[in-house]
């Protein structure tokens, strides 16, 4: 799914793709970041719990180092980086949930400190949860964008994701 929202995306001018449309985040691409940011936060939580698998990688969650507590942030400012980096984390995230879990896994807590350094202890089917449901929130805030501008990104309903991945 987040590929087509980047393809969708892409159809827009550079000044309205970064343009602040009082969104949360300001912009489109302010948007694309914060999702990648808030995916790769929780990626290194899990690689410092213990749960990397050897999939997992430093690599996979750079950028957001020293960015916890900023809202605000930007992993990266060049479009075709940040659609790249949305890609290989995705690419990652897939593999590592598919290969590295067992069913036990899931039940298990992760331990791990929030953004404000506050001790946290989550079963790690909430954590995967709550890191899918808010990729959906702001991509729906995204799609809300992008229609503004004049772009339909087509249908984004996950019950029709399934079925076109499933052929």
């Amino acid at each position: 799914m987040n590929e087509r929202i980047f393809e969708a995306t892409e159809k827009l001018p550079v000044s309205i793709r970064t343009l602040d449309q009082k969104a949360y985040f300001g912009s489109i691409e302010g948007t694309l970041n914060h999702i990648l940011w808030g995916d790769k936060i929780w990626l290194s939580r899990f690689l410092k719990g213990g749960y990397s698998f050897g999939i997992l990688t430093e690599d996979t969650i750079s950028g957001v180092e020293g960015q916890a507590s900023n809202h605000r942030h930007e992993i990266e400012t060049n479009f075709d980086h940040l659609r790249k980096e949305r890609m290989k984390v995705d690419h990652d995230l897939v593999r590592w949930i598919r290969d590295g879990f067992s069913e036990t896994d899931f039940f298990k807590n992760l331990e791990y400190q929030n953004t404000k350094g506050l001790s946290q202890s989550t079963p790690i089917f909430s954590v995967l949860t709550h890191l899918f449901n808010h990729q959906t929130h702001h991509r729906g805030q995204i799609t809300t964008l992008l229609f503004q501008n004049g772009i339909d990104p087509g249908i984004t309903d996950l019950i029709y994701y399934l079925r076109l991945t499933a052929k």
